[in-house]
């Protein structure tokens, strides 16, 4: 039992070290109840993830930040999604 938790953990982390952009998860940072941890979530998540995303995926996030961030929206998070948006744009053009 020991080396299958041990297996699975292995599993979950090599999982979760590649980077990749699931708009779902950027979503579920939104349900975060305090603002301030909900920002700071959502602005790591964007570090974190927003080189590995589409200019679509980065698109519907920019639509829908005002909803899911709620008062957390701010110009920090948004510059960083015109940011890594523009890079997107670059990326697929080539």
């Amino acid at each position: 039992m020991k080396w299958f938790l041990v297996g699975l953990l292995t599993v979950c982390l090599l999982a979760a070290s590649q980077q990749k952009c699931v708009v779902s998860d950027f979503y579920g940072l939104s349900w975060l109840g305090n603002p301030s941890e909900r920002h700071l979530r959502l602005s790591e998540w964007l570090t974190t993830n927003g080189d590995s995303c589409a200019s679509e995926q980065l698109l519907a996030i920019w639509n829908n930040l005002a909803m899911w961030a709620g008062v957390a929206d701010s110009s920090e998070l948004r510059g960083k999604i015109l940011y890594f948006y523009a890079r997107a744009v670059e990326r697929e053009r080539k």
